[in-house]
């Protein structure tokens, strides 16, 4: 038998429809702030998120799916949503200011555990042209609400890696300041010299860090924006902690940064939704200079919490004493879905009245119609409540 390659799963049933509840909880919730969606190719050139996520960053040198297509050209599946929306936003010629959401399947050649797979999906929402600190306070709170539209206890962490120029004063000075650091993991070890800010984002070498706060290399006006930005926050009742050695794993982030964890997960795999300000990409990609910002949820771990239920439509199950009623019954079945309902029935031939209702029970019906001599001489149809028994008749 041919099974699912390890990292992969087959998505169905209730652990389907919840995918599909926070989907369309979180388009309604982002229906309100205006977006315009957007599907982009699960495969693009490698160079696209090697130039954009970081060459040095662990998504790139471990976890990407790179191979050659039959052109012979170096192609990746997307690992994240980011660069392949701006990607679309420069090449398609969209007007700043925009906001593309997308939904889909994401790729990482990861060590799979619990909420984490090697595809994996993630809607998100990218606000490109916009800049400052109500920009910021935007993406954190179209975040925040779609979080607690779906009754999720949440809190979000922030943190600011300043501009340009602040983000390489503190690269250097960390690089320095590693260098003596012999507790290091390997990784680690490596991230100091080619991306020492990485050091910060490992959780097993940052605790035991004692780093200055990046807010020391920060200038006046991005401290500003920064305060302005959490004010905001505060004002719109969102529960916030500011985590200074919050980095972010991508490359492309400068400014402002924000995780939303969850209490109901492991430390370890309590982020449900990650974001943040990257004012360069889009020029790096080869657009003008545009200010951007945006974050990506993810839905394999939002729905190990999930405690309500996707809303699913009351089932209508049209059971025959006979096949010589399969037509009318047929009939019913389409009259009912006509009128909106959900309906179903059993089409081979032969089976009996009681191996219809066990399936009937077996998909969670809620009502049962049934046809028979009676029933159809007298055009007037018994449908049965199969959560309390109860029984009335109906026309048709």
């Amino acid at each position: 038998m041919i099974k699912t390659l390890r990292g992969f799963r087959d998505i169905y049933g209730e652990e389907w429809d919840k995918f599909w509840y926070i989907v369309e909880t979180f388009r309604g919730i982002l229906g309100r702030y205006n977006v315009r969606w957007i599907d982009t190719p699960i495969v693009e050139q490698a160079e696209l998120f090697i130039r954009s996520v970081g060459e040095f960053t662990d998504i790139v040198q471990k976890q990407m799916f790179i191979f050659k297509d039959r052109g012979g050209r170096n192609v990746a599946l997307r690992p994240e949503g980011t660069a392949g929306i701006v990607r679309a936003y420069i090449e398609n010629g969209f007007v700043p200011p925009v906001k593309l959401a997308y939904f889909g399947p994401m790729f990482r050649a990861e060590r799979p555990q619990k909420g984490r797979y090697r595809q994996f999906y993630q809607i998100g929402v990218e606000f490109i042209g916009y800049d400052g600190s109500h920009a910021d306070a935007e993406c954190i709170l179209s975040a925040y609400e779609c979080v607690r539209g779906l009754d999720v206890k949440a809190k979000v962490y922030i943190n600011t890696l300043g501009g340009d120029d602040a983000k390489r004063r503190f690269s250097s000075f960390l690089k320095d300041y590693l260098k003596e650091m012999d507790f290091l993991c390997e990784d680690c070890k490596v991230r100091r010299e080619k991306n020492p800010l990485r050091v910060l984002d490992c959780k097993i070498c940052s605790p035991k860090l004692e780093v200055p706060d990046i807010m020391e290399f920060v200038d006046e006006e991005e401290k500003r924006d920064f305060t302005k930005t959490l004010e905001l926050l505060q004002k719109f009742e969102v529960p916030i902690e500011r985590d200074p050695k919050l980095v972010r794993g991508l490359d492309y982030y400068t400014g402002m940064v924000f995780e939303i964890k969850s209490e109901e997960l492991e430390s370890a795999q309590n982020t449900i939704l990650s974001g943040g300000r990257y004012d360069d990409l889009v020029s790096e990609l080869g657009g003008k200079d545009t200010p951007a910002c945006g974050w990506a949820a993810g839905i394999d771990r939002i729905s190990l919490i999930l405690r309500k239920e996707s809303k699913k439509d009351e089932l209508y199950f049209i059971v025959r004493t006979s096949d010589e009623y399969m037509d009318i019954a047929f009939d019913i079945l389409h009259k009912l879905r006509k009128c909106g309902k959900t309906a179903d029935m059993i089409f081979d031939r032969g089976k009996s009245l009681r191996s219809q209702m066990k399936k009937a029970n077996k998909l969670g019906a809620k009502w049962v119609v049934f046809v028979g001599e009676e029933e159809v001489k007298s055009g007037r149809y018994k449908i049965r409540d199969m959560d309390t028994g109860e029984e009335s008749i109906f026309t048709i």
